[in-house]
């Protein structure tokens, strides 16, 4: 809004994608779309997080976004030694983050494999309630909930498989260092993912979102071939090449420029 009246070049910068913002009732922007349709013209450059989010805000508001992905937050020497039958799964435990979905998947997930644990490492407003449901399910010995932490990569090494339940995100920074780790994901089938994962090529993407029997089959599926997992991990490897902070930081050279 105020752009007009800056005597400098003015950038948008949107976190999150299209559908968690505009398409999710009672939250972010949600029938605020006349206000962005109005005022994004006025900016000079908005930039998304991805090209599936460039998409749908170009085609509803009449701009020419730019697309720069985040970049990884950390260079690891260390990777995973895909040896440990451990899943990880981190973040802040909200409604937005789907480890509700996460619990009642590896419920049904346990039933069929009794080797597999789960690092559920986070804290926030659903905590209380997610563990209630794991003493509920009798799921205290394989699923782990250690807390918030300033050190997920502890937590990478010690793992095989990154689980990524999210109802919506823009562009997760713990699937960026997952990659680093060359821990390969499992996450359902929302637009961030689109950049960060092909499926069967760096983890599995679910196309049932929120749907835990198909979720649980992926963890499964991934669980019970150590061949698919190597050859996951070292195509994740690969990929987390695309998000060094060089390539990225040359973008938003440009962009300023």
């Amino acid at each position: 809004m105020v752009a007009p009246e800056i005597k400098a070049r003015t950038i948008g910068w949107q976190h999150n994608s299209y559908d968690a913002y505009f398409c999710t009732p009672g939250r972010y922007a949600w029938k605020k779309d006349n206000l962005f349709r109005k005022y994004l013209p006025n900016l000079d450059e908005y930039v998304v997080l991805n090209e599936i989010t460039k998409e749908k805000i170009d085609a509803n508001f009449g701009i020419d976004s730019t697309v720069i992905y985040n970049p990884k937050s950390y260079v690891s020497k260390e990777k995973s030694d895909m040896e440990s039958k451990v899943f990880l799964a981190a973040g802040r435990m909200v409604y937005a983050k789907g480890f509700d979905t996460l619990v009642e998947a590896f419920r049904i997930f346990a039933q069929k494999n009794s080797d597999w644990k789960l690092l559920l490492v986070g804290d926030g407003e659903e905590l209380p309630a997610i563990k209630d449901k794991i003493k509920e399910y009798g799921l205290e010995k394989r699923i782990y909930t250690p807390g918030k932490t300033s050190d997920i990569k502890k937590y990478f090494l010690q793992s095989s498989v990154l689980l990524l339940p999210s109802r919506w995100e823009g562009m997760p920074m713990i699937v960026l260092e997952s990659l680093e780790i060359g821990c390969p994901i499992v996450a359902f089938d929302i637009d961030a993912m689109r950049p960060l994962v092909t499926n069967r090529m760096e983890g599995l993407i679910v196309k049932e979102k929120q749907d835990v029997n198909a979720y649980a089959q992926a963890m499964l599926k991934i669980a019970e071939s150590e061949d698919l997992r190597k050859q996951m991990h070292q195509a994740a490897l690969k990929k987390t090449n695309c998000f060094s902070v060089d390539k990225i930081m040359n973008k938003w050279e440009k962009l300023f420029k």
